[in-house]
């Protein structure tokens, strides 16, 4: 199974709390397929396609996804879960929309805010993230990515 990430664009390149995203997904091992949900984002999901370590860019394409309206894009993203063992989004004001949703309609707890990703033995999370993140590994996984720049 493939770990989707939900990405945030302009409809002409992705945003830099995608790559971000990506990144973490990346630490969690595995295929990653970025989703570019808009109308008429082509370009940006051709840049999608590009980053490095994306396996496969999926574009959906329709009117009323134009403006990335959370229940628009959640139904999307909940349309296609089953074939992801994660699912990541961005921390943005987007991501926080979408991801709530989506983990309502899957019925699955939403790890919020993760600032990195690390083996096991190497944690760097609060107790209360990790108390909420070792109920959550034996089920898929819904997370936000808190985005980040390196110096």
């Amino acid at each position: 199974m493939a770990i989707l990430v939900v990405a945030e664009h302009d409809g002409r390149s992705v945003k830099k709390a995608t790559l971000s995203t990506v990144a973490a997904a990346q630490k969690l091992g595995g295929e990653i397929h970025v989703l570019v949900a808009g109308h008429q984002a082509g370009e940006a999901a051709r840049a999608a396609a590009s980053v490095a370590g994306v396996a496969k860019a999926l574009h959906a394409d329709a009117p009323q996804l134009a403006d990335h309206l959370a229940e628009n894009v959640a139904a999307l993203v909940v349309s296609i879960a089953k074939e992801y063992t994660h699912i990541l989004a961005p921390a943005t004001s987007n991501g926080k929309n979408v991801m709530p949703r989506v983990a309502a309609l899957l019925d699955v707890q939403q790890v919020s805010e993760i600032v990195a990703v690390e083996n096991a033995g190497h944690s760097a999370i609060s107790p209360a993230a990790a108390s909420a993140l070792s109920h959550s590994i034996s089920t898929r996984m819904r997370l936000r990515i808190r985005p980040y720049s390196e110096k």
